[in-house]
């Protein structure tokens, strides 16, 4: 690996922020294939391409790097719920492209699923407010989904007999119970998720 490491003179041009993404675009790619324990901070550096030091000038640590790839993805994620909220189409299928943005899009991040139960766990213990921010970007394009769906004419929220927040709350339950037992495939896991989106969609249907 070159020693590309940065200072006030070797990279004058260089966007931190550009940097930041590259070190957490690693690191997912990392805790993808062997999980958190098992990736060091020198792996992460090998990773991106840089020096160690280069990764300490913006992390303290791996708990940054991995508040950071958390945050990455949640941009990433976000951009395509925003474009799906946008896309014309009836409401089911616009749901479960909402559902295939979020939460199949991340379960996909982390290839084969092998290590989420240990990434998530790591979620839980130091980057709850990382996990809460990333959870809300679905709660805010579900209630938008729904408040153009409704304005339209196309569900009314009182059949559901539940608040939306109610609504929304049990389609990430459901979302995120359809990954429990034998990690399924991504291909598997969307068609779960569609799944998802019918009974919830169906539920408070004006048709």
């Amino acid at each position: 690996m070159s020693d590309r490491s940065e200072s006030s003179s070797a990279l004058p041009l260089e966007d931190a922020k550009a940097r930041v993404d590259q070190i957490a675009d690693a690191a997912l790619r990392l805790f993808a294939r062997y999980g958190y324990k098992r990736s060091s901070m020198d792996d992460i550096a090998r990773e991106a391409g840089l020096a160690k030091a280069t990764l300490y000038l913006h992390f303290k640590g791996k708990d940054d790097v991995f508040r950071a790839m958390l945050n990455l993805i949640g941009r990433r994620v976000e951009a395509r719920c925003r474009e799906v909220v946008a896309m014309p189409g009836p409401f089911p299928e616009r749901l479960a492209a909402l559902l295939q943005a979020h939460h199949g899009q991340t379960y996909a991040s982390f290839g084969t699923g092998e290590h989420l139960v240990e990434l998530k766990a790591v979620m839980n213990t130091i980057a709850t407010r990382e996990l809460q921010a990333f959870e809300q970007i679905f709660a805010r394009c579900a209630r938008l989904l729904l408040q153009k769906a409704e304005a339209r004419g196309e569900i009314a929220m009182a059949r559901a007999s539940i608040s939306v927040d109610e609504w929304i709350a049990g389609m990430m339950f459901a979302a995120t119970g359809a990954k429990t037992g034998t990690p399924p495939s991504c291909e598997a896991y969307a068609e779960r998720l569609a799944g998802i989106a019918r009974i919830f969609a169906a539920a408070v249907s004006s048709r």
